[in-house]
């Protein structure tokens, strides 16, 4: 398909960024609906979309699939998991507060193997993001023009929004490592489902930066017999969500 350039321009107008284990037809649903919408699309609206790709059985699948294999985000199988659960059974706060740390572990342990490393996070983000994709263009792996793209997009991403002063994240949703970390934010700043969409789709892309280092497939997860099972928790994880949402 080529470079995806112009994807991640309009994306990041609405914070959003070009993730992996995404088909283009999801993206392309996402940037016409953008289109469709006079004002651009509203962050609960994006949050509509974002809620089929990262379904429960999506989320299961990358969870067997990708997560378990992938070195050093397979470090943090555990944490992962409650994450991801926490998110099913509707507990906003607690599912992005367990996440948003495995995004600055994975980062620093890979960036450190890659002989990238910095003091600062923003900055080893930018040093791995620009390790990989110097990797994939020189070697011309796989589609290296589409992989550019998505590198780029998430290392906007990840420095300017996800790690941006707090005072200065321009989305209402306000999913902001240092706002919700060092608590600028209270509970009607953020605490919703999207919060979550963008902090698991920012671990997809490490997941897809360490698959670069390591040499294992860019193919998004095939489905299996322990993921269905996993997929069938989180749906019964959300049904104990709406119970809990119905007597708070």
């Amino acid at each position: 398909m080529g470079s995806l350039d112009s994807w991640s321009v309009e994306f990041d107008k609405i914070g959003w960024f070009i993730p992996p284990y995404v088909t283009i037809g999801q993206m392309d649903e996402i940037l016409r609906s953008n289109t469709e919408s006079p004002s651009g699309l509203a962050q609960p609206d994006l949050e509509v979309i974002l809620a089929g790709i990262y379904s429960p059985s999506n989320m299961a699948s990358l969870y067997i699939e990708k997560y378990s294999t992938t070195p050093f985000v397979k470090d943090y199988m555990k944490i992962l998991g409650d994450g991801l659960e926490a998110h099913f059974l509707g507990l906003h706060y607690a599912a992005v507060a367990t996440l948003i740390p495995v995004v600055e572990g994975v980062s620093r342990r890979l960036a450190e193997k890659r002989c990238v490393g910095h003091k600062y996070i923003k900055q080893t983000i930018k040093n791995l993001c620009e390790s990989c994709k110097t990797e994939v263009t020189n070697k011309k792996l796989g589609a290296y023009e589409e992989a550019e793209s998505m590198i780029d997009s998430f290392e906007q991403f990840a420095t300017k929004k996800l790690y941006a002063d707090s005072a200065q994240y321009p989305h209402d949703d306000n999913t902001n490592r240092n706002g919700i970390t060092h608590a600028a934010y209270a509970d009607a700043d953020y605490g919703k489902p999207i919060n979550f969409y963008k902090t698991v789709a920012a671990i997809n892309s490490l997941c897809f930066l360490s698959a670069i280092d390591s040499g294992l497939s860019w193919s998004p997860p095939k489905g299996s017999e322990s993921g269905m099972k996993k997929s069938l928790y989180y749906s019964i994880c959300q049904k104990i969500a709406t119970i809990r949402e119905q007597n708070s």
